[in-house]
């Protein structure tokens, strides 16, 4: 299940990242409206994910600290985990 999950990830990385383009774009419009919470969550979760994984995954795969952070920052896993397929980072055991 875990490298079904990965592979679909990894196939569809340009929908998701214009998926999450899409939700930044409601956050910032619900944040002008007054309502800021959806911007905040992801803020808090690509951060979490940014420190536990991403820079770490970024790093591992060619990237400068710079990019990870932008990349983890902007798409979170979205981002991390075609990458980590991409550089052979992931064991499916």
């Amino acid at each position: 299940m875990k490298k079904f999950l990965f592979t679909v990830f990894t196939k569809l990385e340009y929908v998701d990242y214009f998926l999450v383009i899409v939700l930044w774009a409601i956050g910032a419009v619900a944040t002008i409206c007054g309502i800021p919470w959806i911007t905040l969550g992801i803020v808090v979760m690509h951060a979490t994910e940014l420190v536990t994984i991403g820079l770490k995954a970024g790093i591992k795969g060619g990237e400068s600290i710079p990019y990870s952070i932008a990349m983890c920052m902007m798409f979170g896993f979205t981002w991390w985990v075609p990458l980590k397929m991409k550089t052979n980072q992931v064991t499916f055991d």
